[in-house]
């Protein structure tokens, strides 16, 4: 009997296996490699792979079935895959639910849903068969298959019978490759190619532009964007951000066109070079595309943001920005003054800011001249090529006068030119009251040699001309613009140099030219040709120490026919520090020079050639001292020098003036001459310091210290050949002094001064304060030389008073005690900000020079940044 039981069950068992299609309750027909029946037939399990057709159409294929009769609910895993032929969709995932009754589909995991035109895919889907609806969630991504659309969010509705999709949430969307789109809620018509949202969204397009706006609506086959209060980040390069603000428009991100309602543009910051400006523009509407940008009733200003009206600014019917030529036009504009209307144009234009280097007029200004009177500066800059331009710069004077300046520059990838050229007609001087034309000429020439075997070899050509000894001091207020003008206004230098330098040497050669202004022809000229230098270091090595080389030589032409050469050369060693168990710091240095000198027509030296030899050797040693405590490094250096001349050979030198001070009491060449001073002397003095720790970040504390330093000279004998009024050609120089006080933090002091030798007498003094109390500054500066050393004695003083951060007061003067006269004095009111700035100037000077008159002036000046300068005299009285 059991062996009838088990060989019915094995035959059960068998059937089931051979079993491969069932069909259940006419709702799917299962076609599967394993199945079992459970339940009564209620519960269907199929395992091992195969298939389930719905009577739907709807073809369902998986590795694992389970299917509950009394539910009607298909559960299926591994390989999942759904194929609705009459939906046009398959989709795919590990594990799905079908709910037969409400014809839904539900996965899990890895799901993809495609058709025609898209893939979706997602972690998990809801497939409403009846009304062809998928919802996906999370990890949602949808590709246009034919639009070339991509989106991404974590929760998405797709309405196939309408192929609209609707997102829930964050949402990224890119498309044509070239559009990023970060939104929330976003809807697609993909018939309609129409994308858009209600929420905020940020949009990038591929030249790295970035739009923001409230809401969007794109048209993708138009490429035209739609939106509300919109904000466009310029993003040409990334120092220097422009900001848009529309409050609604259209905007075709292809041809960058567009039309839009109120306007508003922000400029970075440092466009005209000032990262204290706000330069902005607003306007009612506007309109451009990649030709040109149109905006009406605009009103531009580069100054600073804030509650009130700004400090100029200009109104404009219309504005247009011409971007193939790089201007700005205005049409019917007014210039405001705080609100207050000061000037009207009917139309002007000029280069838009972004322009670096375009012909066109630069900014004008107006001047005013003690000597030459009121003018207009209307300079024109010429491009002559990617490597050369030329800068027009006349000036017009209300007396028919004029200058007609040019300057042209050209720069290579080796050398750079600048000449700078300029005529002023019907000037006329002083000395005789008649016109005439008056012209200067400046050339500054650089070229980088690139010679094999140097760092660095260049030569430079420096060329300075007038025809005017008070050229220089009368065009010194930027009458004549160039960076070529000499500093020293009573000297002119023009040279060719050329540098040389290797690794182991350095060598200078060349010629120059000196022109004195203001003396007689025979004094007025100074020819050096040729000059050159030499310096090498060598055995550093083999010593300890250091030694040099060096040869200088020149030939120098002066006072029409006296005529020099000279060579020198020049051997220099330095030891090393020897410091001693009792804390003595020590070195010596031995100086050997060999001087050749031929003349004619010279008062020192003869026309036969002079040969001299001479040596110095120095002994140096000092004695530091330190204190150091919490808040303070107090030093204390005793110092003493040794210097000898075997030879005692040097040329006279008595009248020559040099001056020396406890700053330069112990440099081996004190007196600065091409000669070593004669005799012996020994050097004294004593250096005295406090240093304050910086014990806070503040930066009042940092670099606060008294330094105190003494020095004097001590000789055998008295020296006649060395300049009596450094003082040290005596046995007892002066007590040479100074001292600096930097510890207050509102009072800076320092004092210089020259002690006779008999303790009595001060012979010169030099003390400069600064006090700073709040807004208050002022400074001091008095010099008085006495006997010896000289005959200056003046006072000056300098005030500035800072009402607040716009508005300060500034007073100078300087007093000549010797000959008990003024010289001077400037007072000025000054209103500045970030893009204005507007003075009132009273100046009166009382001294003469040629054409320079003692005058008393009364001037108004604005400058408007970054538009002009405009300078008007007030009251004038010579």
């Amino acid at each position: 009997m059991k062996n009838n039981f088990r060989y019915f069950l094995i035959y059960i068992l068998a059937s089931l296996t051979v079993v491969t299609a069932v069909k259940a309750n006419d709702q799917f027909i299962f076609d599967i490699t394993e199945l079992e029946i459970l339940d009564n037939g209620n519960q269907i399990n199929g395992y091992k792979g195969g298939t389930a057709t719905a009577n739907n159409g709807i073809k369902i294929f998986a590795n694992n079935f389970y299917y509950n009769k009394k539910t009607n609910i298909l559960e299926v895993s591994g390989n999942v895959k759904f194929t609705d032929e009459l939906n046009d969709l398959v989709i795919t995932s590990d594990k799905a639910k079908y709910f037969k009754n409400e014809e839904k589909i539900f996965t899990y995991g890895n799901s993809k849903a495609v058709n025609k035109n898209n893939i979706i895919t997602s972690s998990n889907f809801e497939y409403e068969k009846n009304n062809n609806i998928i919802k996906a969630i999370k990890n949602v991504k949808v590709v246009d298959l034919s639009k070339d659309a991509i989106l991404k969010t974590d929760q998405l509705i797709y309405l196939k019978n309408e192929e609209k999709f609707i997102t829930r949430g964050e949402t990224y969307a890119l498309i044509e490759n070239k559009y990023n789109f970060y939104s929330k809620d976003v809807t697609y018509f993909r018939n309609e190619l129409i994308i858009s949202s209600q929420k905020k969204t940020l949009i990038e397009d591929d030249d790295k532009n970035i739009y923001e706006l409230d809401n969007f609506n794109y048209s993708i086959d138009k490429n035209l964007l739609k939106g509300k209060n919109i904000k466009i980040l310029s993003n040409n390069d990334p120092t220097s951000i422009d900001e848009y603000f529309f409050s609604e428009g259209f905007f075709n991100l292809k041809d960058k066109s567009f039309i839009s309602k109120k306007t508003n543009v922000k400029l970075h910051k440092n466009i005209f070079d000032n990262s204290e400006n706000d330069p902005r523009l607003y306007g009612s509407s506007s309109q451009g595309d990649q030709n040109q940008t149109i905006v009406n009733k605009g009103i531009f200003t580069s100054c600073k943001f804030n509650d009130n009206c700004p400090p100029w600014s200009i109104k404009s019917e219309k504005i247009v920005h011409d971007k193939i030529k790089k201007n700005l036009i205005y049409k019917n504009a007014t210039l405001k003054i705080y609100d207050v209307p000061v000037m009207y144009f009917p139309k002007f234009f000029h280069p838009d800011p972004t322009v670096k280097r375009r012909s066109g007029f630069l900014q004008p200004q107006f001047n005013n001249s003690e000597t030459l009177g009121s003018s207009i500066y209307v300079p024109y800059f010429k491009t002559l090529g990617p490597d050369k331009d030329l800068t027009f710069k006349p000036t017009i004077f209300e007396d028919n006068k004029y200058i007609f300046q040019n300057e042209l520059r050209k720069k290579g990838k080796d050398y750079s030119l600048i000449t700078d050229f300029a005529l002023t007609t019907n000037y006329k001087s002083s000395s005789d009251n008649k016109s005439k034309n008056i012209n200067h000429f400046f050339l500054n020439f650089k070229k980088n040699l690139l010679l094999p075997n140097f760092i660095n070899s260049e030569l430079d050509i420096d060329i300075q001309k007038v025809n005017n000894d008070t050229y220089l001091k009368v065009f010194a207020n930027n009458l004549i613009n160039t960076a070529l003008m000499p500093s020293n206004k009573d000297l002119m230098e023009s040279k060719v140099n050329l540098y040389l330098d290797n690794e182991s040497y350095n060598f200078t050669s060349g010629f120059s030219s000196y022109e004195k202004l203001g003396v007689k022809n025979s004094d007025r000229y100074q020819f050096v040709f040729p000059y050159y230098d030499f310096y090498k270091n060598i055995l550093t090595d083999k010593i300890d120490g250091f030694i040099s080389i060096s040869s200088n030589g020149n030939n120098i032409l002066s006072n029409t026919n006296n005529l020099q050469t000279q060579i020198t050369n020049n051997i220099e060693y330095n030891s090393i520090d020897y410091l001693t168990d009792n804390g003595f710091k020590n070195n010596f240095s031995i100086y050997l020079k060999n001087k050749n000198i031929v003349a004619k027509n010279d008062s020192v030296y003869t026309s036969s050639p002079q040969f001299d030899s001479m040596s110095l050797i120095k002994l140096d040693s000092i004695f530091p001292m330190k204190k150091d405590s919490k808040t303070k490094v107090e030093s204390l250096t005793p110092k003493i020098s040794f210097k000898i001349n075997p030879g005692n050979n040097m040329n006279d030198f008595s009248q020559t003036n040099k001056i020396v001070d406890a700053n330069n009491a112990f440099d081996a060449n004190r007196l600065g001459l091409d000669a070593f001073e004669a005799g012996k002397s020994l050097t004294i003095g004593l250096d005295y310091k406090i240093d304050n720790k910086e014990i806070s970040a503040k930066e009042n504390d940092k670099d606060k210290y008294l330094e105190f330093n003494l020095a004097t000279v001590i000789r055998d004998q008295n020296e006649n050949n060395i300049p009596i009024s450094s003082t040290i050609n005596k046995k007892n120089s002066d007590i040479f002094g100074s001292i600096n006080n930097h510890l207050l933090d509102n009072i800076n002091f320092g004092y210089n001064f020259s002690l006779d030798n008999d303790m009595k007498t001060l012979n010169s003094n030099s003390i400069n304060s600064e006090i700073k109390i709040n807004n208050f500054v002022t400074t001091f500066n008095f010099i008085e030389e006495r006997n010896e050393i000289g005959s200056t004695h003046s006072l000056s003083n300098s005030t500035e008073f800072k009402i607040n951060d716009n508005n300060s007061l500034k007073f100078s003067t300087r007093r000549n005690k010797e000959i008990n006269l003024t010289e001077y004095y400037d007072l000025s009111y000054e209103y500045k900000n970030d893009c204005l700035t507007a003075a009132l100037k009273f100046n009166k000077v009382f001294y003469k020079d040629n054409d320079l008159k003692p005058s008393e002036d009364l001037f108004f000046s604005i400058t408007l940044v970054p538009l002009t300068t405009y300078e008007k005299e007030i009251y004038k009285r010579n």
